[in-house]
């Protein structure tokens, strides 16, 4: 019996620590070590995301997402469209950054929200500090993805400012939360601080590269028939 307790426990450990390793990996320090390593002739991505926040991050989360990005298009429109969606496989289009950034952010957003709700085993939400934390959270975390979703769609429209401006709300709203669950311990405090940091550092590399956008320009007014 003693010894079945013992495998229970440690393979729960072992679960818990693949878990915080993960979040780990993805929670890279800012600009310092990666300014460190970057090479004169660095790649397109390494140079570009040099010049925002959290290039470390930036580099390995979303280098192989906009490549992944540009590869279907490429293959589903084989000329000069596909660098004009997104850029030509291997160079950056920004805007293509900044929607890729956005996705990752909503992916560990959706994390996130299934913690507060009560939807990933593992997590004892009848401790009080935990309970304290999902009750101001849940709306709090939902209200951040909506404006998160309301970011990609100005985004797609060509509406930079008001993508601009959702995205640092949403993550407003993910600091304000950070704070009410600051009294969490061990894992727990790890797992939802960690999911949390990755939401909000992908913001702010999204609003980051927003700024450096150019708008697009004015569509042309549809032409009236003439009598």
């Amino acid at each position: 019996m003693a010894a079945a307790v013992l495998s229970v426990r440690t393979t729960t450990t072992s679960l818990l620590a693949a878990v915080i390793l993960c979040l780990c990996v993805v929670s890279l320090s800012p600009r310092g070590a990666a300014a460190a390593r970057v090479s004169p002739g660095a790649s397109p991505i390494v140079a570009t995301c040099m010049t925002g926040p959290y290039p470390e991050l930036c580099v390995a989360e979303l280098g192989q997402r906009l490549l992944d990005v540009q590869t279907s298009i490429a293959s589903a429109a084989p000329d000069q469209r596909a660098a004009r969606i997104a850029g030509a496989p291997g160079q950056v289009d920004v805007r293509a950054l900044v929607a890729v950034a956005l996705e990752a952010a909503s992916e560990a957003g959706a994390v996130a929200v299934s913690i507060f709700e009560g939807k990933l085993p593992g997590f004892n939400t009848g401790v009080p500090d935990f309970r304290r934390c999902l009750g101001n959270c849940t709306v709090t975390m939902r209200s951040a993805m909506q404006k998160l979703h309301g970011a990609t769609a100005a985004l797609h429209s060509g509406d930079t400012q008001v993508a601009r401006t959702l995205a640092m709300r949403s993550a407003a709203d993910v600091s304000s939360c950070t704070v009410s669950c600051r009294e969490l311990n061990g894992d727990v405090r790890l797992i939802v601080v960690q999911s949390l940091t990755e939401f909000t550092k992908m913001l702010q590399i999204a609003v980051s590269f927003i700024s450096k956008m150019k708008p697009l320009p004015p569509s042309a007014p549809a032409r009236t028939a003439t009598p």
